[in-house]
């Protein structure tokens, strides 16, 4: 078997090769040909076995590697995540283990490899076989997808806070308002002598307070519109459902539509890039409120819920017009628009938005009136990833 020759230091010979019989030579053949890295690990971390590929991938002679701890290899980032995968490999005999690590070139750069891991049984010390593939390729590909991604979902978002600029000033002109009202009564007071201290101080903490909720909303506004790459982090979906609603919120009440959230009762955890979301639900909401502008008893409801293990489903559903079954598909399409002047940009962006996270958004006519859009996310996992990474 592979391995079984080892020098006194108990590293696997890189010249000698298993025994070249039978099913082992076949066996033999197979690791030396296949496009993958094969590497056998003891215990500690030694690197006891090498497949030639690792010259290809990763431009090693196997005399450079055998003997070597594996660890040395690993990107400082993900040598804790690689030894914990190593050790969970070990404890479990039989059962593989994946990780995603960036191992060092010969030439100093970085790849990223896919290595599932595999607790070799009937041998006397415990080793783990180890077979890797470069995905750097892969990774870049994705990377530069979301790029692209965030450059569209940043033009959409300016889009979007340009459409709502009467809104946005009205929010904001509230707390300012507010502001002045506060300091103008606090110098009647002055000037007329009759000073409370009590009261003024009530006045200028209130002042203080409006200030701060001034201060949230432009906060909230450079954030949502600032540029960005992807960055997915944990979140809680019902939190940035929230926060959605209070940009649009004004606009709503503009429009004389009643708005309703119907929540999880708990917190629903997904890995996202969190503007984006924002920006996926701000442009649902958005739509309802416009199919269901002028109509008598105008509403919209956004509701989240578990549909199945795993998988969130978010549902935005108005009272307005509905779908023609003519439209169809057509309103995810790039550039088609119902709205005069519309672009035509926004759903096709928030459904890739929704892609690349994992999920798919879709469109149903509601039986009575009106039309739900329909998005799903991955549910992230204890671990730290999504069931779809």
């Amino acid at each position: 078997m592979i391995g079984e020759t080892d020098n006194q230091d108990g590293s696997l010979a890189p010249c000698e090769q298993p025994p070249s019989h039978g099913a082992e030579d076949y066996f033999r053949r197979l690791v030396e040909n296949t496009l993958d890295v094969v590497t056998i690990i003891s215990g500690n971390g030694t690197i006891r076995y090498e497949s030639p590929a690792i010259e290809r991938v990763l431009g090693y002679r196997l005399d450079e590697l055998i003997g070597r701890n594996v660890l040395d290899l690993v990107h400082p980032e993900d040598r804790d995540g690689a030894a914990k995968a190593l050790h969970r490999a070990l404890e479990e005999p039989g059962v593989p283990h994946t990780a995603e690590v960036r191992i060092r070139h010969r030439n100093g750069s970085w790849r990223i490899l896919e290595a599932v891991g595999k607790r070799l049984t009937g041998r006397g010390a415990p080793e783990v076989v180890m077979s890797s593939r470069d995905i750097t390729q892969r990774r870049q590909g994705e990377k530069e997808t979301w790029q692209r991604q965030a450059e569209l979902a940043h033009l959409l978002r300016l889009s979007t806070m340009g459409e709502m600029a009467s809104e946005v000033a009205h929010e904001l002109n509230q707390p300012l308002a507010a502001i002045a009202n506060y300091a103008r009564g606090c110098m009647r007071r002055i000037s007329s002598g009759a000073v409370d201290n009590d009261q003024l101080l009530s006045a200028l903490d209130r002042i203080a307070g409006q200030a701060m909720r001034a201060g949230a909303i432009i906060r909230g506004l450079r954030s949502f519109v600032s540029k960005g790459d992807f960055q997915p982090e944990s979140a809680d979906l019902n939190e940035l459902i929230r926060e959605a609603d209070s940009f649009v919120e004004p606009e709503a009440h503009q429009h004389h539509v009643s708005m309703r959230l119907d929540l999880a009762a708990g917190p629903l955890t997904v890995r996202v890039d969190t503007v984006q979301i924002e920006q996926v639900v701000l442009n649902l909401v958005r739509n309802g409120i416009e199919a269901v502008n002028g109509a008598a008893e105008g509403e919209l409801v956004v509701s989240s819920g578990v549909v199945r293990e795993g998988v969130v489903e978010v549902s935005v559903s108005d009272t307005g017009g509905g779908i023609s079954s003519a439209l169809g598909d057509r309103m995810f399409e790039p550039f088609f628009s119902t709205k005069a002047g519309g672009l035509g940009m926004g759903l096709p962006i928030s459904r890739s938005i929704i892609e690349v996270h994992g999920g798919r958004l879709w469109a149903t006519a509601n039986p009575d009136r009106g039309a739900t859009f329909h998005f799903t996310l991955p549910l992230e996992m204890q671990s730290g990833k999504t069931p779809a990474a």
